[in-house]
């Protein structure tokens, strides 16, 4: 592996990280050109709908970009089930001589048919270089494809003896200003955040992006719970962007809902997914492959403990993030809901890493 295919495809990569939050459901994708060992055209996915990496490194290229060697972070799209045409055709057209990647598209419709079609056309491939890091960018994209369910990343706001609120359910605010904007920035990533019921109705959250930049980015909001049992007047169904809000619940719980109250989501156009309990499967890994299919690739989801409990005793989470206040609240509601007797049944986590922000601790844990 030469020095500088480490180096360009880094430069590729952290293209690719300028779409954050914006190209879903598509993947993160950056491409460099380069020719003469000089770097003659580069460009990133922007958003979901716009030109593919490699189009935007092509039009920006300063000179001729026939004999180049193009550097792009996933294998390029061949099929034509989308909004833009294939860059593999393109690659060929404009006489490419080598393409160099990271990772090959796990989309079915893709992965290898691309680098196929450039070889047949006698364009020199190589793949791996930077591959964990190519895969470690996006996670949210391969799991998604590989799965048919969303990444998701559990943050917990908790003191140091794992209270998440008052006994009375009171939880602004645990954490420092400093934390609270690191979950905004959070809040961009992802495509959606999801809480419980009990959540809703205690914190009133609004769960939008602030104290960043949001590039006009609302997340889609989604609650968990019986439906009639949710306070209608809760800035999530009665703000600007009421229309970006989900009701998760199940076939029965909507259908013993009164009528004043569907009619209520009904005129604020709030998205209802039911999910019905009687077929076999979970409640939650049913959900999570219902919201996969409304194309929501990853969800950060911001509690309650009933939430938290279900996802990690059913192991349907790749991340934890639990910012730790430097307090102690006593009598409070515990982070999980769950009662263990036998230490063996607890699961141990692995700590991905720990950082102080602010006043507070983060410590992020993989399953």
């Amino acid at each position: 592996m030469g020095i500088d295919h480490q180096i360009y495809m880094e430069k590729a990569i952290n293209l690719a990280k300028r779409g954050r939050g914006l190209v879903s459901p598509n993947p993160l994708v950056g491409a460099l050109l380069i020719k003469d060992g000089k770097v003659i055209g580069e460009g990133f996915h922007e958003r979901a709908g716009t030109d593919h990496a490699e189009v935007v490194a092509i039009k920006s290229a300063t000179v001729d970009v026939s004999g180049s060697t193009l550097y792009c972070n996933l294998e390029p799209c061949c099929h034509t089930d989308k909004r833009t045409p294939p860059c593999v055709d393109l690659l060929i057209e404009k006489n490419i001589k080598k393409v160099v990647l990271a990772n090959l598209d796990p989309n079915p419709k893709v992965c290898g048919k691309g680098i196929k079609l450039l070889r047949e056309a006698g364009v020199e491939v190589e793949v791996g270089i930077l591959e964990s890091e190519g895969k470690k960018l996006n996670r949210s994209f391969f799991k998604y494809i590989t799965t048919g369910i969303p990444y998701i990343h559990l943050k917990m706001a908790m003191s140091l003896d794992g209270k998440i609120a008052l006994s009375n359910g009171v939880s602004k605010w645990i954490t420092c200003e400093e934390s609270r904007k690191v979950v905004h920035q959070m809040r961009f990533d992802y495509d959606a955040v999801m809480v419980g019921r009990n959540t809703l109705n205690s914190d009133d959250p609004k769960l939008t992006i602030r104290s960043v930049e949001s590039k006009g980015k609302c997340p889609i909001r989604i609650v968990v719970g019986d439906p009639g049992k949710m306070n209608l007047e809760s800035a999530l169904f009665n703000d600007e962007f009421k229309k970006k809000t989900i009701v998760l619940t199940s076939v029965d719980k909507w259908s013993e809902a009164k009528e004043s109250v569907k009619d209520f989501f009904y005129r604020n156009e709030i998205t209802i997914i039911q999910i019905d309990k009687h077929h076999p499967g979970s409640f939650l890994l049913k959900a999570l492959r219902s919201l996969a299919q409304n194309s929501i690739t990853s969800v950060l989801v911001e509690g309650g403990a009933g939430l938290y409990s279900s996802f990690i005793k059913e192991g349907l989470y790749d991340r934890i993030s639990a910012f730790q206040a430097p307090i102690f609240m006593g009598d409070g509601i515990n982070v999980l809901g769950e009662h263990y007797e036998e230490m063996s049944s607890i699961k141990r986590h692995h700590i991905i890493r720990s950082e102080r922000i602010g006043a507070d601790q983060l410590i992020e844990l993989g399953p």
